[in-house]
């Protein structure tokens, strides 16, 4: 994924910057000292050397998905924020500060990554992928890289990019959720149903991990009561349609409380 994301930078610089790339290269990588001196050509140097996971963006709960009628519960991606230095090689000083500025200029002018650059890999999460130049707060500075490169510092920025990355994780189930009975008296012919609903579904904990033994039951009221299978799986009978909070307790009586709407198309919970 990295490689083809570095194709999409590449394409945003020669593009969208105005940058011929007869005349510059794009390279990505490690500018030590002796593969500087081996520059021929102007080259803007983009060196990844930081990769973390964007722990504000995480989300753990399962995403519910319909497929060949089932239900598909898909851990949601994660998403990495990529640590660059830009810097411009050249032997001439003013080119130097031209590159730098025209590369700074462009990636201020997209904080999002145009889609249409972007590999289908990438693309397909239908999530931003965005970027941002590092502020005076952010670590590690430019001056603090290129020492660890044992480098002398140039003229550098600190890019930010924002990519998912895609942890492969699912499971199917049916998508029978709901079943709904509705009782009337034979005496009389106007006299409105009386509608009970069973659910099903399946409690997980924020890492997607399915939960057994974990007692379902309604908020606040006597009953029914549920306890999940070795699968996760749980079902509660009787239930009048509407809103209502679900009570998830685990063996050490940890209790989690969950909204839901009777009859819905999921019942994938997460406890705490």
């Amino acid at each position: 994924m990295l490689t083809e994301f570095h194709s999409s930078l590449r394409t945003l610089v020669y593009d969208r910057g105005n940058i011929p790339a007869g005349d510059v290269d794009v390279a990505f990588e490690a500018p030590l000292k002796a593969w500087v001196g081996a520059r021929t050509r102007p080259t803007l140097s983009f060196f990844l050397f930081d990769i973390r996971e964007n722990t504000d963006l995480r989300q753990t709960s399962p995403e519910t998905l319909r497929a060949n009628g089932r239900g598909i519960h898909r851990v949601p991606p994660r998403r990495f924020d990529l640590r660059y230095l830009i810097s411009a090689l050249t032997t001439v000083v003013e080119d130097e500060h031209l590159l730098i500025w025209r590369a700074l200029s462009t990636l201020m002018k997209h904080p999002t990554i145009p889609a249409e650059l972007l590999p289908e890999s990438i693309r397909a999460f239908n999530l931003p992928v965005t970027g941002r130049v590092a502020g005076a707060d952010d670590a590690p500075r430019p001056l603090d890289v290129w020492s660890a490169l044992e480098n002398p510092p140039r003229p550098s920025l600190v890019y930010i990019v924002t990519v998912p990355l895609d942890l492969d994780l699912a499971t199917s189930a049916p998508l029978v959720l709901t079943r709904t009975e509705r009782f009337a008296s034979l005496a009389t012919t106007d006299a409105t149903p009386d509608t009970r609903t069973q659910i099903g579904g399946r409690v997980r904990n924020r890492k997607g991990v399915l939960l057994s033994g974990v007692r379902v039951s309604v908020d606040g009221r006597a009953g029914p009561r549920g306890v999940t299978d070795a699968s996760g799986e749980f079902a509660l009978a009787g239930l009048e349609p509407g809103s209502l909070t679900l009570k998830l307790e685990n063996a050490s009586g940890a209790t989690t409380l969950v909204p839901v709407q009777v009859p819905s198309d999921s019942y994938d919970l997460v406890a705490d």
